[in-house]
């Protein structure tokens, strides 16, 4: 799970789940050929992955047994917080990577891990705002 600051970036590049780099289909047999031959990737998946809501429900119902949860606070940015805040602390491990010692996240993570502020990093970010 990302958080917000990028999401656009991560859009761009390929970051989300649900779809491939520069909004091409994960679905899209010409469009996955296209990001697999450009990666050189022995393999690529066919069907996109879970949105951000659609984890926190695969969490909640045991699906999903581990998040690495990095520069967000889904606690207090999800709909249904309540509910996103149930599903991680019955999560059976739960690593959170921000640059805040204690967010309402972080509180229920089995692993504390630091990460870089934006002024700390190299590179780009992208934001429609």
């Amino acid at each position: 799970v990302t958080g917000q600051p990028n999401a656009m970036g991560g859009r761009e590049v390929g970051g989300l789940a649900n779809m491939l780099a520069a909004h091409m289909e994960i679905e899209n047999p010409e469009h996955r050929g296209r990001v697999q031959r450009f990666w050189s990737a022995p393999a690529i998946a066919e069907k996109p992955g879970l949105k951000a809501v659609e984890m926190f429900q695969a969490v909640a119902d045991g699906r999903v047994r581990a998040l690495w949860i990095m520069a967000t606070n889904p606690v207090d940015s999800m709909p249904d917080a309540d509910v996103v805040e149930a599903a991680i602390k019955a999560c059976p491990f739960v690593v959170v990577s921000d640059v805040l010692a204690m967010t309402d996240t972080v509180r229920h993570a089995h692993v504390r891990l630091p990460a870089a502020a934006w002024g700390e990093k190299d590179g780009s970010v992208t934001n429609s705002e």
